[in-house]
């Protein structure tokens, strides 16, 4: 009995220490507000993942293969006051990032991120992990808020090339690249080494020449980039770069004829790609233009993906549709574009590698609500009033946040005289805060339809106009930040010298755009409003920083832009950086798209940044309101 006794406790000792092990070795792992329940993932294997909040989120992961992600959906769903899902990661993944979003807020993690590496079966990190989720996250990272360090990715990337040479084919551009930027000296030679190797290379590969137009694409070379780029033209004739220069000479090329012959020449070599699609869409376009519509309808069945076929037909009917002028046509147009959305809808499966299935259908859903928003224009003036209410319904997003699209409806279901329904939905949109004044007389004349004695109509509009701007207010202070501004001093179009430390107390909004910009160049009518309101206020300064912008004649254009739409705006030039394709203020503020917005509160600090145009300028000039007077208390 003693021995059966040892035998069974040397038994249970076994087991609890099996499972003492185990337990070791799937243990989970918690970043913020996220929990994971391995701390050492694999590819391949299985996940389940725990986010403690109640409140409904969309998220996503995006797994890293070398220097590409590819985003697949996460499905959380609330259980005890946690949100909980499970997800595989893929074999070739090298690591991963967690992306999580409530209430149109991306949870950062503090700007840290839920970056993840994976690890071998024996528990050790895989080569160039490291490497991709620091590179990850100085790039597509800042879209989710995180916050990368451009030197310290240099110097993983530099430890995991020393330790894996096997990955300098993924990482020794990147790498390069980020050492140009920090340190142009010691860039600069590394790079010209790096080129001398390939350059004695018997047969460069294609993604080598590549490497090498990037680079000194990157230096700002341009005589060498055009060398290298005839040579690799004409050593692969099927090649990327071939494919560009026939772009490059489509959108030279003036004559009808031989457009079509690029486009022709382009097919032969190539699968139809956004690329030959553009040149499709642009011919049809013009032949449009010239009434040739056997032309038109040829060369838009050429236009081979549905989204760009519907946007091409949406950009012919929109202007038709604003102007009043060929609209039966325009509804044709119109119409087809809408349904192209509503077939791809029934088929999600579609999607490219670069974005979800759930991503793929909210970017359908907003094309269709656009599309579906130019026909019900041009259904309501062919005096089918009924028809546009029911696709105008259909083009009001779930937020009802396009103050020019609730203006369309409004006015339809005026015509309609839906009185009742005009007041309802009328003040919804007014202290949502995307009304505009046409909106408000709509109002005005519903509610006197309802209560034709009734006096208190202006009243009940103050009230509305207070709902609005509270609500404004609040959901532009939760977008409040606090960052460095980074100094600058930059020449404007009379050659003085305006620098930053020079406007310390006071608002300053910069207002990065360039000539070739059509959302700047729409939002301008707008931000020149906002500047002759302010413009006896010596505590509000704007400037505009025209960046991005290359070439010998770039101040001449950005003046006769400025003077052709009488603009009374203080330009300022960003400066290009020598030897580079960047720009100083822009790299500054990480300005990777215009219009963006920068506001600087009056302790020198950004408090604010606005990336895009939504469209509407009485928004635009609200939003500005309410910023300059957050920051004045």
């Amino acid at each position: 009995m003693k021995k059966i006794s040892i035998y069974s406790f040397l038994m249970l000792f076994t087991f609890f220490s099996c499972k003492q092990e185990s337990e070791k070795k799937t243990q989970s792992l918690t970043m913020g507000q996220l929990t994971i329940s391995n701390e050492h993932p694999q590819p391949g294997k299985n996940l389940d993942l725990v986010y403690a909040s109640e409140d409904e989120i969309e998220a996503f992961y995006a797994y890293m293969v070398g220097e590409n992600n590819y985003p697949l959906d996460i499905d959380f769903s609330e259980s005890d006051g946690q949100q909980k899902a499970s997800i595989k990661i893929p074999d070739s993944a090298v690591a991963f990032a967690v992306i999580i979003k409530a209430d149109d807020t991306y949870d950062a993690n503090d700007k840290k991120g839920y970056l993840v590496a994976l690890y071998t079966e024996n528990g050790e990190q895989i080569s160039g992990s490291k490497s991709a989720l620091s590179y990850f996250a100085i790039t597509d990272g800042r879209y989710y808020d995180i916050k990368g360090d451009a030197k310290q990715t240099m110097e993983i990337l530099k430890t995991d090339l020393n330790s894996n040479p096997g990955l300098k084919s993924t990482w020794e551009v990147p790498y390069l690249q980020l050492v140009y930027k920090n340190d142009k000296s010691e860039g600069e030679k590394l790079v010209r080494d790096y080129l001398d190797s390939l350059s004695k290379k018997t047969d460069p590969s294609e993604l080598e020449y590549a490497s090498m137009m990037h680079l000194y694409d990157m230096m700002g070379q341009q005589t060498k980039y055009d060398s290298i780029n005839a040579v690799t033209v004409e050593k692969f004739p099927k090649g990327s770069a071939a494919r560009n220069a026939m772009y490059m000479h489509f959108d030279e090329e003036t004559d009808l004829d031989k457009k079509s012959t690029i486009l022709t020449n382009y097919l032969d070599l190539a699968k139809a790609d956004n690329t030959s699609d553009f040149m499709a869409s642009t011919l049809a376009k013009k032949h449009y233009e010239l009434n040739d519509m056997t032309n038109f309808e040829k060369y838009l069945s050429m236009v081979d993906d549905k989204i760009n076929r519907a946007s091409t037909l949406n950009s012919l009917a929109w202007p038709l549709a604003e102007s009043g002028k060929n609209l039966d046509s325009a509804e044709k147009m119109s119409k087809q574009s809408v349904d192209l959305i509503i077939s791809l809808q029934k088929n999600p499966e579609l999607k490219s590698d670069y974005s979800t299935k759930n991503q793929y259908l909210k970017s359908l859903d907003s094309r269709f609500r656009m599309f579906a928003d130019t026909y019900a224009l041009i259904l309501f003036k062919q005096d089918k009033v009924k028809e546009a209410i029911t696709y105008q319904e259909k083009a009001q997003g779930p937020k009802a946040d396009d103050p020019e699209a609730n203006q369309r409806y409004i006015e339809y279901l005026l015509a309609d005289n839906q009185y009742e329904l005009v007041k309802n939905k009328s003040e919804n949109f007014i202290k949502s805060g995307h009304g505009t004044a046409k909106i408000k007389e709509a109002f005005k004349t519903a509610y006197l339809k309802g209560n034709p004695s009734a006096t208190d109509v202006e009243d009940k509009l103050a009230v509305l106009d207070e709902a609005a701007y509270n609500k404004q207010v609040a959901d532009i202070k939760k977008t409040m930040l606090d960052e460095e501004a980074p100094a600058f001093t930059l020449k404007d179009m009379a050659g003085t010298d305006v620098s930053l430390a020079s406007l310390k107390g006071k608002t300053v909004i910069l207002d990065f755009w360039a000539t070739w910009c059509g959302p700047c160049k729409a939002s301008f009518p707008g931000m020149q409003e906002v500047v002759t309101k302010y413009k006896d206020n010596d505590k509000v300064v704007l400037l505009f920083v025209d960046t991005f912008e290359r070439g010998a004649t770039r101040k001449k254009m950005v003046e006769d832009f400025i003077k052709r739409n009488n603009y009374d705006f203080h330009v300022v030039y960003d400066s290009e950086i020598e030897g580079t394709r960047d720009f100083e203020v822009a790299g500054k503020y990480d300005i990777t798209g215009i219009p963006t917005k920068v506001i600087i509160g009056p302790d020198g600090r950004v408090k604010f940044k606005s990336v895009g145009y939504s469209g509407s300028n009485e928004k635009l000039i609200k939003e500005m309101d309410i910023m300059i007077d957050i920051l004045k208390s």
